[in-house]
């Protein structure tokens, strides 16, 4: 089985940063925006990934 270098480059991302998020959204304080900028990353790396790949394609 296949799977894309993107996909599984944001699994491992997501996965990776699982358990820092959950510290984040417990903790009460000012930063509570702190991991959806994480998370926006996250998409801009994996998009970035996927347009790297499509251009090997005929």
């Amino acid at each position: 089985m296949y799977i894309p270098r993107s996909i599984l480059m944001l699994l491992v991302i997501i996965y990776l940063l699982f358990l820092l998020t959950v510290d984040w959204i417990n903790a009460s304080g000012e930063l509570w925006y702190r991991p959806f900028i994480v998370g926006f990353l996250v998409i801009l790396v994996a998009s970035w990934a996927h347009r790297d790949q499509e251009q090997d394609e005929p």
